[in-house]
């Protein structure tokens, strides 16, 4: 007689009286083995009472017996490599739909049902939610466990950092961004958003990691400004899409309303000469030539009306565009590095020439107003440029490269990591592809043999390659990075009708550890500057065993409903 066994598992997450699936995988492989084995010998062999043994064999008989399974299929999902797909499938469901997407648990069993997984995992969401929860924290713990150790391995760098708040829930949500990797420095929530909230923020964010903040990027929000002037003492650079904003508002709708009426005019003007116009047996009279000739006139007149104002609507947008085309370091046709001096001379030549559309279209004081408020916006960005161009003479000082090191670096090396990296912000394609070719033939230029930097050792060479790099990194124009992930939490509240602290930190870590780039890297990759540990797997290794579904009821043939019994 088999000796009695406990069903204790070993693995204490899995709960009392239930052995892992995983063991259960192994042993009913081990068991249904065509050896000379006895059913109480493999009993014996793998320590588990042979009456368990022979419940597990039942029920996967029971699975086998199913018509609308393949048999394949449930001997596969029943052995231990079906079983690692299985946890693998499900973990992938959980990061995919319900942390990188905005999905609940309602989704992730939709799908489990529509692949037919719900005959071996349990699929309602009393099942699912604690398998979330397990989840999330577990990515809290991911961080707290590696990103000390990353941080201990990182090289000193200056950063800059992108600010703003979302308001998706009771509590601010302050989210602060290194836009050159992305990296999510702050997401959390707080009472209050003033300075001294956002100065305690940013230091808890940066904490233990050898960065140094040298510049913040926001919409001008008074709390923000504060911040960087009092509190961390830092410069500030305004968002450049949000002046535009403040900028246009005003004129545009003034410049839109001529445009409507003008086709409504030459709409009328068209309906009057083509009633006139009418093929007619009779000769017509004079008179109804003369009117037929002035509807025609009439006609031309409107047209070339809505020409002009829509010509002056498209001129005012042009030179809004135009700020940001010119609001860079470096020249955008030749690449060459630009004064601050020279681009306040180009974005002010774009408000001399709006100004000059607002006045021919008499838009009159609103609009006035919005350009003369715009001058000292420009002002502050100028300031920027000249404060990037002050920082980037004491990165090459630091270097004590020659002067002839020097010059390469500034007109060639600084401009081709510049516009490397701004080459993905551009409009079109053909602007794209223009920027990316010509930031490799200046990286080229810098590096090619028989000049300057030629000369430098290999470890002098990575040195220069990385301080140009991170400082052409520096100058921010835009809050676009954070601007983008308060959309996508505002997707998670709307899906999810609210966000918690716990869920949030998961969302941050999926944001800088898992979501990868075109190129493969995370944004932990991108701002450490050396790989962590990869998160899917980490995360796989500490799943809790699954649950397995109900034992399904049996229905009636004609009402679909469970017998009783």
């Amino acid at each position: 007689m088999t000796p009695p066994h406990c069903s204790q598992p070993p693995d204490p997450r899995t709960g009392p009286c239930r052995w892992p699936r995983a063991e259960v995988a192994k042993a009913i492989d081990h068991f249904c083995q065509p050896d000379p084995q006895s059913h109480r010998q493999c009993a014996q062999h793998t320590g588990i009472p042979r009456s368990t043994l022979d419940h597990w064999a039942r029920r996967d008989q029971a699975a086998l017996a199913d018509p609308q399974l393949h048999p394949d299929l449930v001997a596969f999902l029943h052995c231990p490599a079906g079983e690692a797909f299985l946890r693998r499938v499900l973990l992938a469901a959980l990061t995919t739909f319900c942390l990188r997407g905005a999905a609940g648990l309602r989704l992730v069993s939709a799908f489990l049902r529509q692949t037919q997984l719900d005959r071996f995992v349990a699929c309602s969401r009393g099942a699912l939610h604690p398998l979330r929860a397990h989840l999330e924290a577990d990515l809290a713990a991911f961080q707290h466990q590696h990103q000390p150790h990353l941080a201990q391995q990182m090289a000193p760098r200056r950063i800059t950092v992108v600010a703003d708040e979302n308001f998706h829930g009771p509590d601010n949500c302050l989210v602060a961004i290194e836009p050159v990797s992305n990296f999510i420095l702050v997401e959390r929530y707080a009472q209050r958003r003033d300075a001294d909230t956002w100065q305690r923020a940013i230091l808890e964010g940066i904490k233990g990691m050898p960065v140094e903040v040298v510049q913040l990027t926001s919409d001008q929000a008074t709390g923000l400004l504060c911040c960087a002037e009092k509190g961390l003492r830092v410069a500030h650079s305004p968002d450049l899409f949000h002046g535009q904003r403040d900028l246009l508002s005003p004129v545009l709708l003034p410049l839109q309303r001529p445009i409507q009426e003008a086709h409504k005019q030459l709409q009328k003007a068209a309906e009057r000469t083509e009633r006139l116009d009418a093929p007619d047996e009779e000769p017509q009279s004079d008179d109804e030539l003369i009117a037929l000739i002035e509807a025609v006139r009439q006609q031309m007149k409107a047209e070339r009306h809505l020409e002009e104002v829509s010509q002056r609507k498209q001129e005012a947008v042009e030179q809004v565009r135009g700020i940001a085309d010119d609001y860079h370091p470096f020249d955008r046709q030749t690449g060459m590095p630009v004064t601050a001096q020279e681009v306040g001379v180009r974005l002010g030549g774009h408000l001399d020439r709006l100004d000059e559309v607002v006045q021919q279209a008499g838009l009159g004081q609103r609009a006035t107003e919005a350009v003369c408020r715009c001058r000292g916006w420009v002002g502050l960005l100028v300031g920027c440029v000249g404060w990037f161009w002050g920082l980037a003479q004491a990165r090459l000082e630091e270097l004590e490269l020659s002067q002839e090191q020097e010059q390469l670096v500034r007109q060639k090396l600084l401009p081709g990591h510049y516009w490397e990296a701004a080459a993905g912000r551009a409009r079109t394609s053909e602007e794209r592809e223009r920027l990316t070719e010509m930031a490799s033939k200046l990286k080229e230029q810098a590096w090619s043999g028989g000049g300057a930097l030629s000369e430098l050792s290999e470890e002098e060479r990575g040195r220069v390659q990385r301080v140009a790099r991170e400082t052409a990194g520096l100058f921010s124009r835009s809050s676009s990075c954070v601007e983008g992930r308060n959309g996508r939490l505002s997707l998670q509240h709307h899906g999810h009708s609210r966000v918690s602290q716990r869920r949030l930190v998961a969302l941050t870590v999926i944001h800088n550890y898992l979501v990868e780039r075109s190129d493969g890297t995370t944004a932990a990759l991108r701002f450490f500057n050396q790989k962590p540990p990869e998160l899917f797997g980490w995360l796989l290794d500490r799943l809790p065993d699954l649950p397995r579904p109900a034992k399904k009821r049996r229905e009636t043939a004609a009402q679909g409903i469970p017998e009783r019994e």
